[in-house]
């Protein structure tokens, strides 16, 4: 199977643990203020779209695949 990356087109290995897969689900607010974000997905419904790490720990970091090399 060949895959590649949804956001930098490099190929992947959809196996490897360091590898991203979109999904799709329900998700429910969250409640009380030690809680940041909502981590209670239901129903999720995987999609093909894979991302490499990098990208993944770019976007989550706000910056964006074209500004890499500045840093």
């Amino acid at each position: 199977m060949n895959l590649a990356c949804a956001f930098c087109g490099d190929p992947i290995d959809p196996a490897s643990r360091y590898i991203w897969r979109r999904i799709v689900g329900w998700e429910r607010k969250a409640s009380g203020v030690t809680r940041k974000s909502g981590s209670d997905i239901a129903l999720r419904e995987p999609r093909d779209e894979y991302a490499c790490n990098a990208c993944i720990a770019s976007r989550r970091g706000r910056v964006s695949a074209g500004q890499e090399s500045l840093i």
